[in-house]
């Protein structure tokens, strides 16, 4: 029984050497390369252990957003976000999902019609640069562990004051175990160099959220 005790435990231990074996290397291509989270390992973003800690409605409410808002979910993935969102915006909001990333759109576009709120959103293939809103257009925008994966923050960050409303509210949120993590301290810098102003931010054991407002 010992043995067999023994066993699985170096079995596990593998495992978790493995796992952060794993995560180290990409860390280290994310930094060198930064690139999105591959459409491959998309289940990850669904994963039961992911959604119970980091609680899409709970994070969604700390970025500010309510009934009626217009909405950007920058990279959205396979609509994790994107899907609470749109039952929290109401009939009378929006939601906009951009990824750079064609299977993950399928995923979301099949995911959101599932739930039933595909009606309330809209997907667009394209990437951060080129946002495809009209200027002071949205109420809120929502980057959830995406901002380490793109190239050229500034003009994300840039590109991300145009379409927001003066006022408008942009929720950053990162995953400690993301390959593509941001220190919080590095997003607070650039989004203050592009004009927003902090208005707080949590943490907890595995995530922190950072919430600002465009000071246009």
């Amino acid at each position: 029984m010992a043995g067999i005790v023994d066993a699985l435990a170096n079995l596990a231990l593998s495992g978790v050497g493995a796992f952060v074996g794993f995560n180290v290397t990409l860390r280290a291509q994310n930094h060198l390369q930064p690139h999105p989270f591959p459409w491959r390992f998309a289940d990850l973003l669904e994963h039961p252990w992911r959604v119970q800690a980091l609680d899409p409605g709970q994070t969604l409410d700390i970025h500010g957003l309510t009934a009626g808002m217009t909405v950007l979910d920058l990279g959205c993935g396979t609509g994790l976000f994107t899907r609470t969102a749109a039952h929290m915006v109401g009939e009378n909001g929006r939601v906009h999902g951009v990824d750079l990333q064609a299977a993950m759109l399928e995923r979301a576009r099949r995911s959101l019609a599932e739930a039933g709120v595909f009606e309330r959103v809209a997907l667009h293939h394209c990437g951060a640069y080129d946002l495809p809103l009209a200027d002071d257009e949205a109420d809120l925008a929502i980057v959830v562990s995406t901002l380490g994966e793109i190239p050229d923050k500034p003009a994300a960050l840039n590109e991300l004051r145009r379409v927001l409303k003066p006022g408008a509210r942009l929720g950053v949120t990162d995953e400690f175990y993301n390959p593509s993590f941001t220190m919080p301290g590095t997003v607070r810098r650039l989004a203050e160099e592009a004009g927003f102003r902090s208005l707080g931010s949590t943490s907890t054991a595995i995530c922190y959220h950072q919430v600002y407002i465009n000071a246009k």
